[in-house]
């Protein structure tokens, strides 16, 4: 299975948002490919929306990160990942910036929280939960119940 994840924003050195990355990364791997794709900020959400849809890998399965996106928990975005895994499809999720972003024609909308994060918080918080899910459906002892 490969996961990409596609963001406007850059995480920074700064507060250990790299660290953690670094982190889960190294936990994903052993599961899936994993590639994390940084895009500049644009001047405006139109921007931030095309340059987003450039990079979305043809055939992807793409969730999009959206403050009023489908709430799963953490078994059931395991369930999501498995049935992508199974038909052998690549997941693709988007992280917009300080502005979000348009339709980029994803397949479903998920929220991470029903606060507002900022997208260097995100990415570490999507990382934990792909680390989890992965780790769900590999029979591991990461999740507890």
């Amino acid at each position: 299975m490969k996961i990409s994840i596609v963001a406007v924003g850059r995480l920074k050195e700064a507060g250990g948002f790299r660290e953690m990355e670094q982190f889960y990364r190294g936990r994903i791997e052993p599961f899936s490919k994993l590639a994390i794709i940084e895009l500049k900020e644009g001047k405006s959400v139109a921007e931030d929306t095309a340059q987003l849809v450039k990079r979305l890998p043809a055939g992807a399965f793409v969730v999009a990160l959206r403050e009023e996106g489908k709430r799963l928990d953490s078994k059931a975005f395991a369930e999501l990942l498995r049935k992508q895994r199974d038909a052998a499809r690549e997941v693709t999720l988007v992280i917009g910036g300080a502005y979000g972003f348009h339709d980029v024609g994803e397949q479903v909308a998920l929220s991470i929280a029903p606060w507002t994060l900022n997208h260097m918080l995100a990415r570490v918080v999507l990382l934990e939960q792909i680390y989890r899910g992965l780790s769900l459906l590999s029979g591991g002892k990461y999740h507890h119940e």
